[in-house]
C-alpha cells in the first residue's frame, strides 16, 4: 500500500510530516487499532458523514466522558465488559492517540498499562477466552487494512 493509502485509512498520526524517526508514531497506529476494537468501526470510513469519517478525530473527545463513551462502544463489548473496564481501556487508547508524539507513551508503557489493566480486573481464563473471541469479532467487523495474524499453530512450526 502506498503512504497516501495508509494515511487515508487513518493510521498515520498528525505529526507524520515532522522530521526524524519516532517510535511514538507506532504507538499512535496501535492506539487506532485498539480504538477499532473498542468501537467496531474502521479508522477511515468515507461512507459516514464528514465529521465521522476519521475515527480518531470523531472518537477522541468521546473517550474521556462516560456518557459519550457508552455511545461509541461496540454494542457487543458493552454487554461483556463493565463501564469501569471500558473506561480504563479508553484511557489507554486516549494516551496512544494523542496528536503530539511528545504526549504519547512509549510502547513499553502501553504494554505495561495493558498488563496492569488485565491484572487489575482479574479476568478469569474463561473471561479471557470470551473477551478474545469478542475482540476478534469486533476487529473483523471493523474491516481494517491489517492482515490477520497467523494462528498459534503457525507460529510454533
Amino acid at each position: 500500500a502506498t503512504e497516501t493509502t495508509i494515511a487515508e485509512r487513518g493510521y498515520i498520526p498528525p505529526d507524520h510530516g515532522q522530521t526524524g524517526f519516532s517510535r511514538r508514531r507506532d504507538v499512535f497506529a496501535f492506539g487506532v487499532l485498539l480504538l477499532e476494537l473498542l468501537t467496531g468501526r474502521k479508522p477511515f470510513d468515507g461512507a459516514r458523514p464528514r465529521e465521522e469519517q476519521y475515527l480518531v478525530k470523531w472518537a477522541s473527545p468521546r473517550l474521556c466522558d462516560s456518557a459519550s463513551l457508552e455511545k461509541i462502544v461496540d454494542p457487543s463489548m458493552k454487554t461483556t465488559f463493565s463501564s469501569k473496564v471500558l473506561s480504563h481501556y479508553a484511557d489507554i487508547i486516549y494516551l496512544c492517540i494523542q496528536p503530539s508524539k511528545q504526549h504519547r507513551p512509549a510502547m513499553s508503557e502501553v504494554v505495561s498499562s495493558l498488563i496492569s489493566f488485565s491484572q487489575n480486573f482479574n479476568f478469569a481464563k474463561s473471561d479471557v477466552a470470551d473477551a478474545t473471541e469478542l475482540l476478534e469479532k469486533s476487529f473483523r467487523s471493523a474491516n481494517t487494512g491489517f492482515i490477520s495474524s497467523p494462528t498459534a499453530s503457525h507460529l510454533s512450526a
